[in-house]
C-alpha cells in the first residue's frame, strides 16, 4: 500500500512545469534474482514509466549499473525513455589500452570466482560484476574481488552482494543531476533499492522525491515495499500529473 505522505509528495510535484522521473532497475523496475541474466522486468513497473514518459514535460529515464545494451535488452523501452548504464559512469580514457584494462579485471575476476563456488561474474563495458550471494564465506569472496581493483587501479562500487569494478568517474548522483541541468527539469522524483542508489539520494534537494524500495537504511524521506509497489506508485504519480495538465 502506498503511504499517504508519498502521494502527497507526488500531487506536491505532479504541477511543476518540467519533471524527471528515473528508476534503478534491478530490485526496482525489476525485482532481485538469484540469476542476474534472468532479471527480467516487471511489466507493470515498466508499463507505467513509459506511460509517464509520454505525458508532456515529463522526462523519464532508468539508471543502472548494467551495461546501457543490457539494460535496452532487459527493459525493451521507446526512445522517450532514457537508459544510462554503468551506474552512470563514464569512461577516464577512451582507448585500446582500456579496453584491455577490462579485459583484464574480466579474466582476473573469473579466476577469483573459480575459488568460490557459487559466485558469478557479470561483464560490464566499463569493468565486471563480482556476484557473491551464493557463496559461503562472503566476506572473504568480496574481499578478494576488491583486491582485484586495487591491481588494476579500478573503482570499487559496492551493491547488493556484490563488488564491481569499473574504470571512469561518475555515479548515479552525478548522472541524475547532469540529466536535470542539460533537460531544465523542475524536480525529480528516483526510485531506488541499491547501495548506488543512495548517491543519487544524496544529491536529491528539497522539492525532489526520493524513494527507497525495500528495507534498509536510506537517504530517501520515502519508501515502497516492491517493484509492485513501484508500478502502483508511478501509476498515481501519473494520475496526478494528468489531472493537473489537462
Amino acid at each position: 500500500m502506498i503511504e499517504a505522505e508519498l502521494v502527497d509528495a507526488f500531487r506536491r510535484v505532479a504541477g511543476v512545469p518540467r519533471l524527471l522521473v528515473a528508476c534503478d532497475y534491478d530490485g526496482t523496475l525489476s525485482p532481485i534474482v538469484d540469476d542476474p541474466s534472468a532479471a527480467v522486468p516487471h511489466a507493470p513497473a515498466v508499463a507505467a514509466l513509459i506511460r509517464l514518459a509520454e505525458l508532456e514535460d515529463v522526462g523519464t529515464a532508468i539508471i543502472s549499473g548494467r551495461s546501457r545494451d543490457t539494460l535496452a535488452t532487459f527493459v525493451k523501452a521507446p526512445p522517450s525513455v532514457v537508459l544510462i548504464g554503468d551506474h552512470g559512469a563514464w569512461p577516464s580514457v577512451v582507448d585500446s589500452q582500456a579496453g584491455r584494462t577490462v579485459s583484464a579485471i574480466w579474466e582476473a575476476l573469473l579466476a577469483v570466482a573459480a575459488d568460490f563456488d557459487g559466485a558469478v561474474v557479470e561483464p560490464k563495458s566499463l569493468g565486471a560484476a563480482f556476484h557473491y550471494r551464493h557463496v559461503l564465506d562472503k566476506d572473504q569472496a568480496s574481499a578478494a574481488a576488491r583486491a582485484v581493483a586495487t591491481r588494476f587501479g579500478a573503482r570499487v562500487i559496492e551493491g547488493k552482494q556484490v563488488v564491481e569494478l569499473a574504470l571512469g568517474d561518475g555515479d548515479k548522483g552525478t548522472a541524475i543531476r547532469g540529466l536535470q541541468v542539460r533537460e531544465s527539469y523542475d524536480c525529480i522524483v528516483f526510485f531506488g533499492d541499491d547501495v548506488t542508489d543512495e548517491d543519487a539520494f544524496a544529491v536529491l534537494g528539497d522539492d525532489d522525491v526520493g524513494v527507497k524500495v525495500g528495507e534498509g537504511p536510506t537517504l530517501a524521506r520515502y519508501r515502497v515495499a516492491d517493484p509492485v509497489e513501484v508500478a502502483q506508485a508511478l501509476e498515481i504519480l501519473a494520475a496526478e500529473r494528468k489531472a493537473i495538465t489537462r
